[in-house]
């Protein structure tokens, strides 16, 4: 009978930094290695006491609030201290001894106490006076999920329910166990040993566990016999090393037993090779909750010059297993289970399926965490028949570790909205070329169109969320302080709006009651108000019939334009590529497919918004959108004598792209030309004001074909064609215009 095929499982869970803690340094013991929290002190000459001890500390903030020294004394110790810190909060006492502009010419992270609520509404209450107010306030907006030894006001916790305040704790340990021995080749050995001088020297590691084969302490105990140093170890830190003696080589059924049986709970353990050592990443750990998780990590390879390389990127290949204490004595352990030894082919991807099996969450944020390897001499002591054989093993892409949880849904349940059926038929001056254009529609992965058919476009369901107390960054991106919500197609690059999100968090907020969320790639549609109009202002006013009392951007510049809408504008945030709102409710949409398309219904919004909106057109009228091909000259010389040989009674309007909100010109038109094609939006974002069964004669590029004023075509109720042209000088163009326009002409002049 033969063997069942082995399962194979490829995982790629995100890390996130949830449980980051901040430490007030005061009078505490300094021999604690208080560097594994971020630190905030509230004077300067707690700054200068506490740096004294660089490994012990890791100082990212002052609050002050009183001075005990003059201005100008006080300003010459703090600026060169300011480079080296992510916010300093200061008192007005303080700030009002020098001017605003001296304040902004000189700092760039100070924000003041007394008015720091009017940015950051979050805070909910403002700062109380107090040392330990600002302390607090400082971890809400640095987002901290942990603060230790701060005795601020009950009103302030109570307001803050995501931060939990500790008091006389310390920073947990990290372990690191692994099995040191004497390699054969001189060079391989040398490698080793220079791993465990690393992990000696790592101020982050607190003990070396080595479970040997053998007695080798020799490697490592040695002292200097005379000299300054005479007495001391030769390897620094080499007292942190705790050998035991397990007569065998290292099974990671030993590991789990050696920390079930011996480490205390709590502590960060870190199994890996020999052959890998730590840097300053390590300190990540003490940034994430780790319980019932572990981490298995990518290593980064060390070459001849000392720089290091991520391996691959691989995902069935680790080094290092990191978990916390007490996960692992909390389970029973099948030691035969787990009975084969680190540094086999297949044990990696082995060990992480029994370890998924015992109820542990996996990752491998081996982007973020630097594990060295080092192993230039490529001396290699295994074969293929070595193979761990599982019936399980697991794959684990490298990630980053993320400041903020990705969510995908809100927890509210959402109302749907539909986008009618709108039907439609791709209409070109030929067969072939209606089929090149749907064909490199369909290649560019946007439309997916037949021609000579009817075509349908349907949204039956579009989701608008919920939330309560969230913000609304620029380009319509929901988050609040611990989370950011991304749709479920955050990995379509389409719909990978985050990426482009000008955002963070110390992003200014405007407070709002309750605001609409319509999401973009970026805040370029905002910035023009035909786009605006057309993409953001009428889906707004969509939402504002289910929800009348909420607001939305509002580009100042526009107000003229708006005004020619017939709507009552909410008291709204004035769009600023600089700030987000903070809002008690948000509602609206998420990235997705099908929140990103125009319906019809938005474009009837904007139409019975519109006063001189006319449904019907006028015979014998054109507009014309002029751009550098579609030039004034061209349209006198070419267009106009061509319309007025065929009936003297057309009129001919012209738009530039300049005429925003134009829309007089498109009012009862029967006929409107322009050319269109890739990044052409700001000329035709305008033409919804065009009257259902308008004739709309597109013209495009061959190598620049593009679907977007189409598809506002068809959702409006117009009759649009699609003319392709050649690629050649502007005159060449202008010319297969005509000709495509007399042609045209010959077969269809009667509609218009």
């Amino acid at each position: 009978m033969s063997t069942p095929a082995p399962k194979i499982l490829n995982l790629n869970a995100p890390s996130v930094r949830n449980q980051r803690t901040l430490v007030w340094l005061q009078k505490q013991v300094n021999t604690v290695p208080w560097h594994k929290w971020d630190g905030i002190v509230t004077s300067l000459s707690d700054y200068h006491t506490w740096s004294n001890y660089p490994t012990q500390s890791n100082i990212v903030g002052i609050a002050i609030t009183t001075l005990s020294i003059d201005i100008d004394t006080f300003l010459k110790d703090l600026l060169p201290i300011s480079k080296k810190l992510t916010m300093i909060l200061l008192a007005p006492s303080i700030l009002e001894q020098k001017s605003e502009d001296f304040w902004v010419e000189h700092f760039d992270n100070i924000l003041p106490l007394d008015t720091i609520l009017s940015s950051y509404p979050f805070l909910v209450k403002p700062w109380d006076g107090t040392a330990a107010d600002a302390v607090a306030i400082f971890a809400v907006l640095c987002r901290y999920h942990r603060v230790v030894d701060c005795q601020t006001s009950e009103e302030r916790k109570a307001s803050q329910p995501d931060i939990t305040y500790t008091y006389n704790e310390t920073p947990g340990q990290a372990w690191m166990v692994t099995q040191f021995f004497r390699h054969s080749d001189a060079a391989r050995h040398k490698e080793i040993k220079e791993c465990l001088v690393r992990n000696c020297a790592c101020p982050h590691l607190d003990q070396i566990v080595l479970l040997n084969e053998t007695d080798l302490s020799s490697e490592w105990n040695q002292v200097h016999k005379k000299g300054p140093l005479k007495g001391k170890l030769v390897i620094p830190g080499a007292e942190k090393i705790k050998q035991v003696i397990i007569g065998k080589r290292l099974l990671y059924a030993d590991f789990l037993k050696y920390v079930k049986d011996s480490v205390p709970a709590n502590v960060y353990t870190i199994l890996c090779n020999a052959d890998i050592y730590f840097g300053d990443s390590l300190l990540e750990l003490w940034k994430m909750k780790m319980e019932d998780r572990m981490l298995a990590l990518l290593r980064w390879d060390v070459d001849e010059m000392g720089q290091a390389k991520l391996f691959g990127p691989r995902a069935d290949s680790q080094d290092v297993w990191i978990f916390l204490s007490q996960s692992i004595k909390q389970r029973t352990w099948n030691q035969a289970t787990f009975g084969f030894s680190l540094g086999q082919p297949g044990c990696d991807n082995a060990f992480a399926g029994h370890i998924l099996r015992q109820g542990f969450l996996l990752s491998n944020p081996g982007l973020t965490f630097q594990t060295f390897h080092l192993h230039q001499s490529n001396v290699r002591n295994y074969s293929k028949k070595d193979y761990i054989k599982s019936d399980l093993y697991i794959n684990l892409a490298p990630t980053y570790i993320i400041d903020t949880k990705q969510e995908i849904l809100p927890d509210y349940a959402p109302q749907c909205i539909c986008n009618e059926l709108v039907s439609f038929e791709v209409k070109s001056s030929s067969m072939s070329n209606e089929i090149t254009y749907c064909t490199m529609l369909e290649k560019a992965g946007r439309y997916q169109w037949e021609p000579s058919v009817e075509n349908h476009y349907f949204e039956p369901a579009i989701p608008v969320y919920s939330w309560k107390n969230a913000c609304v960054s620029p380009n319509g991106l929901v988050y609040d302080l611990y989370h950011i919500y991304t749709g479920k197609h955050q990995d379509e690059p389409r719909f990978n709006y985050w990426k482009e999100a000008n955002v963070s968090i110390f992003t200014p907020l405007q407070p709002q009651k309750k605001m609409i969320a319509i999401p973009f790639m970026n805040t370029d549609r905002l910035k023009h108000p035909d786009t605006y109009i057309l993409h953001y202002f009428s889906r707004c006013m969509r939402l504002r019939t289910m929800y009348p009392d909420a607001s939305f951007w509002i580009h100042k510049p526009f107000l003229t334009y708006l005004s020619y809408f017939q709507c009552d504008f909410p008291s709204c945030p004035l769009f600023d590529d600089a700030t987000a709102c903070w809002c008690d409710e948000v509602v609206g949409f998420l990235p997705g497919p099908s929140s990103s398309e125009l319906g019809a219904e938005d474009i009837t919004c904007l139409r019975q918004m519109l006063p001189t909106w006319k449904e019907k057109p006028t015979e014998k009228v054109c507009t014309i959108i002029l751009d550098d091909v579609l030039t004034i000259e061209y349209v006198n010389d070419r267009i106009v004598p061509f319309l007025l040989e065929k009936n003297e009674e057309w009129t001919i309007r012209v738009v530039s792209q300049e005429d925003y909100a134009s829309y007089d010109a498109l009012i009862g038109s029967s006929l409107c030309i322009l050319v269109g094609g890739q990044d052409t939006q700001e000329k035709w974002a305008k033409l919804w004001a065009l009257p259902q069964t308008c004739c709309l004669m597109e013209f495009q590029q061959e190598l620049q074909i593009d679907g977007e004023c189409q598809h506002l075509a068809h959702i409006a109720g117009l009759q649009p064609w699609i003319l392709l042209l050649s690629k050649g000088r502007r005159k060449d163009v202008q010319d297969q215009i005509m000709e495509q326009l007399e042609k045209w002409w010959k077969k269809n002049g009667i509609m218009v």
